[in-house]
């Protein structure tokens, strides 16, 4: 029976820091958000007047337009700084232009 009790405090004990625990939560209070967030949005268009739930709809689909539209821009742009570091770091410190060497002759 010693065995058994002792491994039950080593769980109880586990479960007492995992419960503990603030990104656990953190991430419990997401995934509810995440689930209950469309459902809220949808009843309060459904039960609100038409041209409210219209109005309500027009600027879902407009700001999920924007969001949509920021990121593939912030992702192109991120493309773009990459690529420019992979040149940077492709030419050595000490190169010089064909340009700067005639200039220099």
């Amino acid at each position: 029976m010693g065995r058994i009790a002792d491994g039950l405090e080593e769980i109880h004990e586990l479960l007492g820091i995992t419960l503990f625990n603030k990104w656990l939560w953190i991430i419990i209070g997401a995934m509810c958000t995440i689930i209950l967030g469309p459902f809220l949005v949808m009843s309060v268009v459904l039960m609100s007047p038409s041209w409210v739930g219209a109005t309500i709809m027009i600027l879902v689909i407009i700001g999920w337009g924007i969001v949509g539209g920021y990121k593939d821009w912030s992702l192109h742009r991120r493309k773009e700084e990459k690529t420019r570091l992979a040149a940077q770091e492709a030419i050595p410190f000490n190169y010089e232009r064909s340009s700067d060497k005639e200039k220099n002759d």
